[in-house]
């Protein structure tokens, strides 16, 4: 009988606190399961990319119980088996890859109910390279931001009080926090972009998102337009803004506003780099990866996602 296979960000005290109660459940109801938690950073790779080695006959869906991190760190796991349904129970910070996906599941009930369905949808991903350093590709689901947004996942990530504000369920906070404390020191540069092909040069670039899902950072709109079964990838530029005009962008950014914005570029394509003067940070789903420059190829229906 083939069995779910859960992944628990066992540093995540709400991530625990679901799984513990869908737990119980699932026992009533005589569903079979695995469950692992991870120990350290990258642990949720590990594992996933063990159990679907070993196990890959007996897995149902392999289930992330955690924020994007937790997911973004499971999908890389699952790259040679991706024919294997991956699902999501949220538990973290941003949310933004079950709020697409499955439009957050909330409640033991509708959990449960999520686990008993049969359904499954194709989904794109994306490439991530870091150019010149390392021939590893990592994969991404939601999306990949440059410059200032890199800056503040990294500094998230890294915060004492993210882990106080997801205990009071305030998780999205830490972003905006970690937003003004790095705007105190961050200085907007010049980037050229390329998208498949085509090279644009900006100054003053506060950010390069590239967007397979209009969201991140906990509910931010960047790439309003984005799909993620279009086989396109959507980027969005910020720059030639001074610091009172880019916080009032970042008002407007959580509904999509910001598009109308002159200083605000938009673009679609499938192969995108991004070369700048100095080294800039890089998330993916949220997770720092590095620096500047950056390679970012679409790959279209590559997952198999439960919804």
């Amino acid at each position: 009988m083939k069995k779910f296979f859960f992944i628990i960000n066992a540093n995540n005290a709400k991530a625990i606190h679901t799984f513990n109660q869908l737990k119980k459940v699932m026992d009533e109801e005589e569903i079979s399961y695995r469950t692992f938690y991870t120990e350290y950073s990258g642990h949720a790779t590990e594992i996933a990319k063990k159990i679907t080695y070993i196990n890959k006959d007996d897995i149902k869906a392999v289930i992330a119980v955690g924020g994007d991190g937790t997911i973004h760190e499971v999908l890389n796991g699952m790259q040679e088996n991706q024919s294997i349904p991956l699902g999501f129970i949220s538990g973290g910070s941003g949310n933004d890859i079950v709020r697409v996906l499955t439009k957050d599941v909330k409640g033991l009930k509708k959990q449960l109910l999520y686990l008993k369905r049969n359904r499954i949808v194709k989904t794109d991903s994306g490439n991530i390279q870091l150019v010149g350093r390392s021939n590893k590709i990592q994969s991404f689901i939601s999306a990949i931001g440059i410059g200032l947004d890199g800056e503040v996942a990294k500094s998230t990530n890294e915060a004492a009080y993210k882990k106080y504000l997801h205990k009071l369920k305030l998780g999205s906070l830490a972003y905006v926090f970690t937003l003004f404390k790095v705007l105190k020191f961050y200085v907007p540069d010049s980037m050229e972009v390329k998208i498949d092909g085509q090279e644009y040069g900006f100054n003053k670039v506060w950010l390069v998102a590239v967007g397979n899902m209009p969201y991140y950072g906990g509910g931010m709109k960047i790439c309003p337009s984005a799909k993620s079964n279009d086989g396109i990838l959507d980027v969005c530029v910020v720059h030639d803004l001074s610091l009172f005009k880019l916080l009032l962008l970042f008002i407007s950014v959580f509904w999509g506003g910001h598009v109308n914005v002159q200083g605000v570029s938009q673009y679609k394509g499938k192969e995108i780099e991004v070369v700048t003067r100095r080294s800039v940070a890089i998330h993916a789903d949220g997770e720092y990866k590095g620096t500047t420059p950056v390679r970012i190829k679409v790959q279209p229906g590559t997952v198999s996602v439960k919804i």
